[in-house]
């Protein structure tokens, strides 16, 4: 009897594998064949769900980044509403190295991929954690602005990030900005 196999959720099992792939050996340097050895697939399968590598990779952005802003809804309503940006925080210092390897993805795809359709993709991904974030906070996206640039600090020196103080910060920003 053949397999049944469950065609949506095969899929979002490569996209999420391939992000790995992806941030570990760059944009560029991943090949259809190198991702087909990384998932453990043939090329055969990932051409059978997909257009190419391009398609890989947008498909990957956008399923992430979809999944990332429903997780940190998630925490966000599991925290309750007294402290939205603390419950943002939270997350964000839980997915540290994640986001942190996003950031540097999106900059090598944005240097290899220098069309509308590149820009295009990256822009709809910041966009969507800029809006969900703003969404939570109410900083008309201030708050993603400052977080990313906080982890991207945090790569440019290495070590972690102080989240504790940033956190004084925006709350201290937040609080001007209603006076």
């Amino acid at each position: 009897m053949p397999r049944i196999v469950d065609h949506d959720a095969q899929r979002a099992e490569l996209l999420a594998k391939a992000f790995e792939i992806f941030a570990d050996r760059g944009y560029a340097a991943t090949s259809m064949r190198a991702l087909a050895t990384g998932l453990g697939v043939s090329t055969g399968t990932l051409y059978h769900y997909f257009d190419g590598k391009d398609d890989i990779f947008e498909q990957m952005v956008l399923w992430t980044s979809q999944r990332d802003v429903t997780d940190a809804l998630t925490v966000v309503a599991d925290g309750g509403a007294d402290e939205p940006l603390e419950a943002v925080f939270s997350w964000v210092r839980s997915n540290e190295t994640y986001l942190q390897r996003r950031i540097l993805l999106a900059f090598d795809f944005k240097r290899h991929r220098k069309d509308a359709a590149g820009r295009a993709l990256i822009e709809e991904a910041a966009k969507l954690y800029r809006d969900t974030f703003a969404d939570i906070v109410g900083s008309r996206g201030a708050a993603w602005s400052l977080m990313v640039g906080m982890l991207t600090q945090g790569l440019l020196q290495g070590g972690g990030v102080d989240f504790d103080e940033h956190l004084g910060v925006l709350r201290g920003l937040a609080r001007l900005d209603k006076s």
